[in-house]
């Protein structure tokens, strides 16, 4: 069944982290206001993440997740859900940016940066889940081809990248 418009809009919000959609502007700039609110969204979309049970619903989050605002410590939530396909973790690990991950470091421990720990966190966990097939479905396609650029320098990386993760996953599309 399709998502309806009206759905999709409270899903694609649930995708927007800090200031909620349709906070009033005046409390834009009004910390002791805006924290509660934050807050209590930050507790809406945590719900929501763990007890959705529509992969396509899962998979339009993780489609509208803003990485630079939200990091990856939702996505961790939404890849551990059940009902979290096997195409929507393919397409969160090649947004991700896995090929420079994987290109500068082998652990977590060569990365300084917090964001960039929970990236590769999020990414390595992926990563365990296709290897291992831990997921429930693999119905929404994704085809990471377009997001491959260093196919060719597989020999630099500083931990090799599985050859699974560079597949296409799920149905597809017949050509009309």
């Amino acid at each position: 069944m399709a998502i309806s418009k009206r759905r999709r809009q409270e899903i694609i919000d649930l995708a927007i982290p800090g200031v909620p959609p349709g906070t009033p502007e005046e409390l834009w700039n009004d910390d002791a206001a805006l924290e509660p609110l934050i807050r209590a969204a930050d507790r809406r979309r945590n719900k929501w993440l763990d007890s959705a049970t529509d992969a396509k619903e899962l998979h339009l989050f993780a489609e509208n997740w803003h990485w630079d605002g939200g990091g990856g410590k939702p996505l961790q939530r939404l890849i551990a859900n059940p009902y979290c396909d096997a195409g929507t973790m393919m397409m969160i690990f090649w947004l991700g940016s896995a090929e420079d991950y994987y290109f500068q470091y082998r652990t977590v421990s060569e990365i300084s940066w917090e964001f960039d720990r929970e990236i590769f966190r999020l990414l390595r966990r992926i990563e365990r889940k296709i290897v291992k097939s831990e997921y429930s479905s693999a119905r929404i396609p994704f085809d990471p081809t377009p997001y491959i650029s260093m196919q060719d320098r597989q020999d630099e990386f500083a931990r090799p990248m599985p050859e699974i993760m560079t597949r296409p996953v799920g149905k597809k599309h017949r050509k009309k």
